[in-house]
């Protein structure tokens, strides 16, 4: 079962996000920083490294990037991620800005109502999935544990007579993940990943354009359909 926790980014950001178990930091703070849209880069152009801590005795440690979640004992508690360098809440706070005067009445601006897309997955004929809360990691254990028994027992039988078995071409953990952010629905591949044809690799990550795309997780591997629909 997904741990959920609050994650703050800067400080007046909080959100509550979840991730499984057995994610160790590293890979929590790789997925958040795409998650949360955090910069790459600082202005001089060096590669920002960040970190993930949490109160202890008053003070904020980083915690150790092999620990699992489990081991961290991360469970419905805050933590924050920060760059290592210059962590936000050791900045220097600036002094607060003067109360701006009373403003002339205006005339209110219609509502802009934004549509805020569900995504699901059809992970075979007769197999579809919708997406639950905003991170969502594909690989050959998901697939194993989602599709029907049949599939995967065909699959199997396909390996037993000496067969390539296209399940067998997905990375066994994470491969890649789909990820809510803000108004869109992004894919980012950690592993060889087709999108409509275009292959991603190495953390590259891509905007699912609606109505979604088709996806092959390995190469030759597992065919799959991201779909966004109105919920």
């Amino acid at each position: 079962m997904a741990i959920e926790f609050e994650v703050s980014w800067a400080p007046s950001e909080c959100k509550t996000v979840s991730r499984e178990p057995d994610k160790t930091i590293r890979e929590v703070v790789q997925s958040l920083v795409v998650q949360l849209n955090l910069p790459e880069y600082d202005p001089q152009g060096r590669r920002i490294v960040y970190g993930l801590y949490r109160e202890h005795d008053g003070e904020r440690e980083r915690l150790q990037e092999t620990r699992t979640l489990t081991s961290a004992r991360i469970q419905a508690q805050t933590v924050y991620i920060a760059n290592v360098a210059a962590p936000w809440w050791q900045s220097n706070s600036a002094p607060p800005a003067p109360k701006p005067g009373p403003r002339p009445p205006t005339k209110p601006l219609p509502r802009r109502l934004s549509l805020l897309l569900s995504c699901r997955l059809k992970l075979a004929p007769d197999c579809t999935v919708v997406v639950q809360g905003d991170y969502l990691e594909l690989d050959r254990a998901y697939l194993s544990s989602t599709l029907p028994q049949a599939i995967v027992l065909a699959e199997k039988a396909r390996i037993f007579s000496g067969f390539d078995s296209r399940l067998m071409h997905v990375s066994r953990k994470n491969h890649c993940a789909i990820i809510r952010q803000g108004d869109h629905w992004l894919l980012r591949a950690y592993k060889p990943t087709y999108v409509n044809g275009r292959p991603l690799n190495n953390g590259q990550t891509v905007t699912i354009q609606p109505p979604g795309s088709e996806v092959v997780l390995g190469n030759g591997g597992w065919p799959i359909t991201i779909e966004l629909f109105e919920a």
